[in-house]
């Protein structure tokens, strides 16, 4: 009797083994199923995967190689650190010569969930805190409906394998494979390979006749500006020759020279330079962000608490600094136009146009061609092909979209240079801002009646894209979206559109009719205490910026997004405005500040077109995660200003001052035999202002 019990309470605990199968979590069951894959598919696949494999148990050093550079077992996961690069240099530089195959680096993604049965809590809407080490780890990697969370029920995993194995190859035979073995273990999965995330040694493209065309056209450049320089510093005192002035101006000197020129003018709207290149720095650490949140992240929750603290409100509110620029090109026009129409009585808008975008085309022309036909050749890694590989195709396909400055509106989901949005909307506003200063100086009982027309119709523009597609009242920062922005429809509908970036530009024209009039009716006023005005100005801004942490910690609120989305933008360029107006009334910038903030003003259009190149270079052609912390991020981007200037100033002394000259050169052939009426029509057409310059205007 006793061994019968003794046998029924063996056979008690055998059966509650075997009833109880401890959980392996998901790195565990990746890792397993990885270690025993053999690359497959079509029959080269197959047989170049059996050497693989063969060549692995003899550790014959390339198959070690390959197998070295694979990812093995992904770390981090819960704490949002989703991809393992691996070694990506080494399974490319492996060296398979006496094979008939070259080596192949793909990142594979995995994206698992338990099942009902599994855990059913998982697909039940609830708030847990997710840090409480009690809950279960598939609390953890819940699907978290707040957008500015990163979902942790995703791993990319690198792998090495024989390049005639196909994406699709691997794609089919490992994703059957994992999905098998996750199943085994009540874990749904999803598994996808983009041709973009795998690349092979034959995947450098060759060069191109673009590519050699370009460089041949920069070494004329650099010939042009050797010889300029040389003719205007050893001028002959024989007859000139008609070519010397298009030689003189690509000269170095003359070009310095026209950098740091300062005048009367210059001083006044000293505060517009300043405000530009505050802004331009601004939209350098912006987009470095951006660009940051496009790379994997070593610790990715760093950056979701900073949607948790009010200060990163400035940070994550920073597309709205864009806003300068189209406030200060919105004061420029309407003071500079009005003004030439006062004195030439003439309006030629095609031919104003026209000569706007002669100026622009030039330094913009090149970085295109630069994107389309250079950029490719500059490096690699394994989001090279996903980042600028992509750009530059975008650039092949779509640059007539940006030389026609419709970009913002035709193939906007596919943009060349994700920056070249502003150009169009600037152009398109300048026109519309032209047609505005006429209509004001033909009725100047309508003036202020019009410009807050246009103001209030801009505004609600803005608000009914909120209200008829339920967006945020802009394009938020959160790293989901900034994978890659253009594929998200409140980028390409209510980021870039010209429509509903316009109210900055009219009450950027609105400041421009208060500056004027305030000229004309008195001329000896100044504002008081006009430090203190800047400062409370300054301060404010950055408190307005900070107010777009309410929709960090509220639920989505449509009517919240309409009344931010209707008044978000007049609040700050109107702030703005105040800035231009009271600093060009007292002229706040005198003395060295003019010495400094002339130069560097004119420099920000170079730097906005050039500079951020650098930034995707370094973060396309990264082969590690970036461990995000605000000491180095600040670090990376003081090194981001110091080359994107340098940058932009080596394009301006090559491209951008040489060709403006040539223009001007060509302004006063048109000159010749007109009247003192017509000669002053092209003054009006050069000093329409554009995103880099402050243009000065003559007494």
């Amino acid at each position: 009797m006793q061994s019968v019990t003794v046998l029924v309470s063996i056979l008690a605990i055998v059966s509650a083994e075997l009833e109880y199968q401890p959980q392996r979590w998901v790195t565990r069951i990746l890792h397993d199923t990885l270690e025993s894959y053999v690359p497959d598919g079509g029959p080269t696949c197959k047989r170049d995967g059996q050497a693989y494999r063969e060549g692995l148990k003899d550790l014959k050093l390339w198959a070690t190689q390959m197998y070295d550079a694979s990812a093995k077992f992904p770390t981090g996961i819960l704490s949002g650190k989703s991809v393992d690069f691996g070694d990506y240099d080494e399974c490319m530089e492996t060296n398979t010569n006496s094979l008939d195959f070259k080596p192949q680096y793909c990142i594979v993604n995995i994206r698992f969930s338990p099942s009902v049965k599994l855990y059913p809590n998982y697909y039940k809407t609830t708030q847990l805190n997710i840090l409480n080490s009690s809950i279960s780890a598939w609390e953890a990697v819940k699907l978290n409906p707040n957008p500015a969370k990163v979902q942790r029920n995703e791993i990319n995993t690198a792998i090495c394998i024989p390049s005639s194995c196909t994406h699709s190859d691997l794609q089919s035979t490992l994703s059957q494979k994992i999905i098998s073995a996750f199943n085994e273990e009540e874990i749904n999965t999803t598994v996808t390979v983009d041709s973009l995330f795998c690349t092979t040694q034959h995947d450098k493209p060759p060069k191109t006749l673009g590519f050699i065309i370009f460089w041949c056209f920069i070494l004329v450049i650099v010939v042009f500006t050797i010889v300029g320089t040389l003719q205007d510093l050893y001028p002959k005192e024989e007859t000139e020759s008609k070519c010397k002035p298009i030689l003189v101006a690509f000269s170095i000197q003359s070009n310095l020279k026209k950098l740091f020129y300062n005048s009367t003018k210059t001083a006044e709207f000293a505060g517009c330079n300043f405000l530009k290149i505050i802004a331009c720095l601004v939209v350098l650490l912006g987009h470095r962000l951006m660009y940051i949140s496009a790379q994997p992240i070593y610790n990715t929750n760093k950056i979701e608490e900073t949607f948790e603290m009010m200060i990163y409100g400035v940070v994550h509110n920073g597309p709205l600094v864009v806003d300068i620029f189209l406030a200060i090109c919105g004061f420029l026009t309407f003071v500079n136009m009005y003004s030439e129409l006062v004195k030439t009585k003439q309006f030629n808008m095609p031919l104003i146009i026209f000569w706007r975008w002669c100026r622009l085309i030039p330094l913009y022309g090149v970085m295109i061609a630069f994107y389309s036909f250079v950029l490719i050749h500059l490096s690699d890694g394994p989001l090279w092909k996903h980042m600028a590989v992509k750009e530059s195709e975008n650039c092949q396909q779509n640059w007539w979209t940006n030389l026609l400055f419709v970009n913002n509106y035709v193939n906007a989901d596919q943009p060349c240079m994700i920056q070249s949005w502003y150009m169009a909307c600037d152009l398109h506003l300048c026109a519309v801002g032209i047609l505005i200063v006429y209509f004001v100086w033909k009725f100047p009982k309508c003036e202020k009646f019009v410009l807050i027309i246009a103001i209030v119709v801009s505004c609600f523009i803005s608000a009914y894209v909120v209200y008829d597609h339920k967006f945020y009242p802009t394009f938020f920062g959160f790293i989901s979206n900034l994978k890659y922005p253009p594929s998200h429809e409140d980028f390409t509908l209510l980021y870039i559109p010209t429509h509903t970036r316009a109210t900055p530009y009219f009450v950027g024209m609105f400041a421009g009719h208060i500056y004027r009039t305030t000229r004309a009716g008195k001329p000896d006023f100044r504002f008081p205490y006009p430090t203190l005005c800047l400062w409370t100005i300054v301060v404010g801004c950055v408190l307005w910026m900070m107010s777009v942490f309410y929709f960090f910690v509220h639920e989505y609120s449509m009517w919240a997004s309409v009344l931010y989305a209707l008044v978000f933008r007049l609040i700050y360029s109107a702030m703005i405005s105040a800035f231009i107006v009271v600093s060009a009334v007292n002229t706040c910038f005198t003395g060295s500040w003019t010495l400094i903030l002339a130069p560097l003003g004119r420099l920000t259009y170079g730097v906005y077109i050039g500079g951020l190149s650098i930034q995707l270079f370094y973060v396309a052609s990264a082969r590690t995660q970036i461990y995000f912390n605000q000491l180095l991020i600040s670090w990376v981007v003081i090194g981001d200003s110091v080359f994107g200037f340098i940058i932009a100033f080596i394009l301006y002394m090559l491209i951008e001052s040489p060709f403006e000259n040539l223009l001007k050169i060509f302004i006063n052939k048109i000159k010749g035999g007109k009247n003192k009426t017509e000669e002053r029509m092209p003054n009006a057409i050069e000093m329409i202002p554009h995103a880099g310059h402050t243009i000065e205007i003559n007494s």
